[in-house]
């Protein structure tokens, strides 16, 4: 049973829309799997939500001339022996529709070497989901490999820079599921009157590609962070859920950062704390964080 794990977005959430960096890593504590059962067991494809979910994705994909894949099969074992093993939180922002489409690819898709074809594949499959797809969240779930990406250019990453920056961080439930697409289309009309726009692109691009592999220059991390959180929290103040605003100012006073984690919106934030200092308070507003 090939299992695939979620992601994390470090670094470009909204800034990729158009075009500018992005670094994704996979989240190993996290996976998804698929796998076949017998008639006798008890499935989570019992859930008739899912079995409606498989049926909805093979016409899409069927309906998008997406030939790549054997949907035949796919609709064979998803009606009769097809079940998923999952503990990605769905609408958390820890790509649990990128974990299961490279697991559906990996099953049921003809296989090529050429990266960028690969990537292009999971994305339109991903599409589905959120209507469009940059490919990125499979990708690193299919891969299993932190990535700097830029449009279509994909670039290896520095993983032990990322394990030590993510050494430092936790992740913090805001206790409330989100809905991407719906937030990218409210996105869309709220940046036109973003004062920070361009300083949150200088300073998330600048980030991301300190961890490139090819990257020498030293940069001041705990200071860029703070910058780029103090940005968010003043324009970005509407994809922060009230349960994190308390705990989002107070980490910036004792001069740590928070940053979105994906869309934002709900689901889980980014907390960078490098010696530690904010455990009480993560548990004084009544919240909860895992580790990376």
């Amino acid at each position: 049973m090939n299992q695939f794990p979620g992601k994390i977005l470090i670094f470009g959430e909204y800034l990729v829309l158009d075009n500018h960096m992005g670094l994704a890593s996979p989240l190993s504590s996290t996976y998804c799997s698929i796998y076949e059962h017998s008639a006798q067991t008890n499935s989570i494809l019992e859930d008739t939500s899912i079995s409606n979910l498989m049926k909805d994705w093979i016409a899409y994909c069927a309906n998008h001339g997406l030939d790549f894949i054997d949907l035949k099969r796919w609709a064979n074992e998803a009606e009769k022996t097809l079940a998923i093993d999952s503990n990605i939180p769905i609408g958390y922002g820890l790509g649990s529709s990128g974990a299961l489409t490279a697991c559906i690819y990996e099953r049921y898709a003809g296989k090529t070497t050429k990266q960028e074809t690969t990537r292009t594949r999971l994305a339109k499959m991903e599409s589905f989901f959120h209507g469009k797809s940059s490919g990125i969240d499979p990708w690193v779930s299919y891969s299993k490999q932190s990535w700097l990406f830029q449009g279509s250019a994909l670039h290896a990453s520095n993983e032990d820079r990322i394990r030590t920056f993510t050494e430092e961080c936790v992740l913090v439930d805001s206790g409330i599921a989100r809905n991407t697409k719906s937030l990218v289309e409210r996105f869309q009309v709220e940046r036109k009157n973003m004062k920070g726009w361009d300083e949150m692109v200088e300073l998330s691009n600048t980030l991301a590609r300190s961890f490139s592999a090819q990257y020498g220059k030293p940069l001041n991390i705990q200071k860029s962070m703070h910058r780029l959180s103090t940005v968010q929290r003043r324009d970005m103040a509407w994809l922060i859920p009230a349960s994190i605003q308390g705990l989002w100012d107070e980490v910036l006073a004792n001069g740590n950062a928070m940053k979105l984690c994906g869309a934002g919106g709900g689901g889980y934030f980014l907390l960078h704390d490098p010696i530690n200092q904010c455990n009480d308070l993560i548990t004084k507003h009544n919240l909860k964080a895992r580790n990376l």
